[in-house]
């Protein structure tokens, strides 16, 4: 689990790129894996904003995903999604359809909990949002 908290950025595609950057770092996906979520947003629109505040984009496992993994992209200001506004990006990838379950469940536990997700809104260090997961 890769965490970032950031003041803000441009747009949620300097966002995501920044998410699909630091996963790249740690070899969990390709270069490629960005464009690919790119290339999602254009064909199905904004389906990746799950809740308000929460945005989790992906791509298929083909698209670059080299192994399971997430990071979190916690922003202080929010930013614009097709008209939501969004400040915690959870950048998921995938080796196959199966293997971010786990991840999945995890997130899925923290995020419908108000005041675990609320804790990681606020948190003002990396350290913080690691004790929430």
């Amino acid at each position: 689990m890769t965490i970032k908290i950031l003041d803000s950025v441009k747009n949620y595609e300097e966002a995501i790129k920044i998410s699909c950057e630091l996963l790249e770092e740690k070899g969990i996906v390709e270069s490629r894996y960005y464009d690919a979520i790119l290339e999602k947003i254009e064909q199905f629109g904004a389906y990746f904003c799950i809740a308000e505040n929460l945005c989790m984009p992906h791509a298929r496992p083909e698209d670059g995903s080299i192994k399971e993994g997430v990071c979190i992209l916690k922003l202080n200001n929010s930013i614009d999604f097709f008209g939501k506004k969004v400040k915690l990006f959870l950048t998921l990838s995938a080796k196959d359809n199966k293997s971010h379950l786990d991840i999945m469940k995890k997130i899925t536990e923290v995020c419908v909990n108000k005041e675990k997700f609320n804790k990681i809104l606020n948190a003002k260090t990396e350290e913080e949002i690691k004790e929430v997961f």
